[in-house]
């Protein structure tokens, strides 16, 4: 069983908003600059023009490419039209290639406390931040992500009022844990912790006990000497995690998901990529997935 984590301030001094212009993208720049503004971070506002959208015959590759760049500049001039961005310190940056690939180096080079994106998802899973480079950057990136899905309602953008942080207690999660109630320290936030039983209990005393012994396993995860504005909640749940996470995220009005996420492509270990993208598809509320270390 994963043992306490040890509570650390968590930094975020330098966010990458990675935008696409949609309407998503514009609700990830808010959380992005309400953010920047609450730990004084810097801003990077980055754009990628994807080659592979652009295939086409090798002599008017170019000309559309081109194209592709004047169209990009259009919309990041007007992307910094934005009041509250005009008062951060923040950098552009526009590049064409693979998006992920993009992504990775700047996270590196510019060693990038947080990433936050939009996703939406028209048929199901956008092209772009929904699909193969939403799951790249989720299991690989270094740095948390914060996704704002196309589901999610109009929030207050001072704080996070009221959290949900699931586990399945794998060692993936403690990351994710110090950075939940960190979050729910530094914005007095209601936090509740969330554990799903995949398997049925075959009698209602069974089921008593495993619910017994999770709360307790929760219960343990917590420090005795946090200093939190309310005492966290406990939540044991039966059945399937990607319906059961956004059920009660919903019923409590949460304004925040924290979740583990290991770069072997599962999300802690019972949650794989098709769960994470149920949960990013259907909250109401963005979803922040921490890498294990």
């Amino acid at each position: 069983m994963a043992g306490q984590v040890k509570l650390s301030r968590i930094a975020i001094s330098k966010i990458l908003l990675a935008t696409d212009f949609s309407a998503q993208s514009q609700s990830a720049l808010k959380c992005a600059i309400s953010l920047a503004k609450r730990y004084e971070s810097n801003l990077f506002l980055v754009h990628t023009i994807s080659e592979e959208a652009l295939l086409t015959a090798e002599e008017v590759w170019p000309a559309l490419l081109d194209t592709a760049q004047r169209n990009a500049e259009k919309s990041m001039a007007q992307l910094e039209q934005d009041k509250d961005l005009q008062s951060l310190p923040h950098e552009v940056v526009m590049s064409a290639g693979e998006t992920w690939e993009v992504l990775s180096r700047l996270v590196s080079d510019q060693n990038i406390d947080l990433i936050v994106m939009g996703t939406h998802g028209s048929g199901g899973i956008d092209k772009l931040m929904l699909g193969s480079t939403a799951e790249k950057v989720v299991r690989h990136a270094t740095c948390p992500v914060l996704t704002v899905g196309p589901r999610v309602r109009l929030l207050s953008l001072e704080r996070f009022s009221n959290i949900l942080y699931a586990t399945d207690f794998s060692s993936g999660s403690l990351r994710a844990l110090n950075y939940a109630l960190s979050l729910a320290k530094e914005d007095r936030a209601e936090l509740a912790m969330l554990h799903i039983i995949e398997s049925l209990p075959v009698s209602d005393g069974e089921f008593i006990e495993w619910e017994r012994r999770d709360r307790e396993r929760l219960r343990q995860l917590v420090p005795p000497d946090i200093d939190l504005p309310f005492q966290p909640e406990m939540e044991v749940e039966v059945g399937d995690p990607a319906t059961e996470i956004v059920r009660r995220a919903d019923a409590r009005n949460a304004e925040l998901i924290v979740m583990g996420s290991h770069s072997s492509g599962a999300v802690s270990t019972h949650l794989p990529w098709t769960t994470l993208h149920h949960v990013l598809q259907h909250a109401h509320c963005p979803v922040l997935t921490v890498r294990a270390a």
